[in-house]
């Protein structure tokens, strides 16, 4: 009890069961203080979730109708048109896989995650020279099991990056991509 406190009591000569319970009333006071000032914290921050989600982009879709999109976008090289949807969660990985390479080669496979499309298409166009590789997704074959993959029957043509295949998850809904594979046909 802090000094002052102490002295005002024994001024006042406020009996030892007054003083017991002023500063009981005292404490409940601030618990009720505390109380509310929690009370509106939750509230103000239950507010903003809120606003967030529902400011937050969802495309309800097919995944077939988000995979021909990204496939559509890729050879168009306007990956960065399908942020304004924002269809992965946080981050999208790019995975670039090297044909030529043999299973066991550590260089077989180029890794990359981006925050966003249009810096996964701005890191896809700083390895372009010449405007080559081309680049090339073929008809979607189907989308099962967390994966649309691309029919490859015909082969692959030399300085051609192919998209491959793309892992998908779904959240209320909402067909969302986790990450682009691309084969380079070298």
């Amino acid at each position: 009890m802090p000094g002052s406190l102490r002295n005002v009591v024994q001024a006042a000569s406020v009996h030892c069961a007054d003083w017991q319970s002023a500063l009981h009333g005292r404490h409940i006071m601030s618990t009720k203080k505390t109380k509310t000032l929690i009370a509106t914290l939750t509230l103000i921050l239950f507010s903003l979730w809120l606003s967030v989600r529902a400011q937050s982009p969802c495309k309800k879709q097919s995944v077939q109708d988000l995979a021909t999109q990204i496939a559509e976008a890729y050879e168009r090289k306007t990956l960065s048109s399908l942020d304004a949807q924002k269809p992965y969660p946080g981050r999208v990985k790019i995975v670039i896989e090297n044909s030529l390479g043999e299973p066991d080669d550590k260089g077989r496979f180029v890794i990359r995650s981006f925050t966003s499309l249009a810096r996964a298409e701005a890191w896809l166009k700083s390895r372009e020279h010449d405007q080559m590789p081309g680049r090339e997704s073929r008809p979607l074959e189907r989308c099962a099991k967390g994966f649309c993959t691309y029919n490859f029957d015909g082969g692959i043509l030399h300085n051609h990056l192919y998209l491959k295949k793309i892992s998908y998850g779904t959240r209320s809904g909402c067909p969302y991509i986790k990450t682009i594979y691309l084969l380079d046909g070298d």
